[in-house]
């Protein structure tokens, strides 16, 4: 996955904490719950961690493709707890990542 295609999820206007930085977050599948993130200065950085960070949950899940956790980046620091607060925020970034699974399940 080259840096210049890896999708950056934006929050809504007025509703998350932009930073500059990209924030690496898990999507745990099968609890619907997201997981801390990992902050880098670059998109490059935060492309290879996602990257990194997928090919160590395809290791360690013994899962059917749509049951993996899911890396993605984000520019919102605050996205967990923006989530808990914005349950509009949260059904749009849910739609958005379900896309990205059945994309997942199509590669492989």
């Amino acid at each position: 996955m080259k840096a210049a295609k890896t999708k950056v999820h934006q929050p809504p206007d007025g509703t998350g904490k932009v930073d500059g930085h990209f924030h690496v977050y898990v999507f745990d599948v099968f609890n619907k719950k997201f997981l801390p993130g990992k902050s880098f200065d670059t998109i490059e950085k935060a492309a290879s961690y996602q990257r990194h960070e997928q090919e160590r949950i395809y290791t360690e899940q013994e899962a059917d493709p749509e049951l993996f956790d899911l890396p993605f980046i984000s520019a919102d620091a605050a996205l967990v707890e923006a989530l808990d607060r914005n349950a509009g925020y949260r059904d749009q970034l849910l739609k958005d990542l379900a896309s990205e699974t059945r994309n997942r399940q199509r590669r492989r």
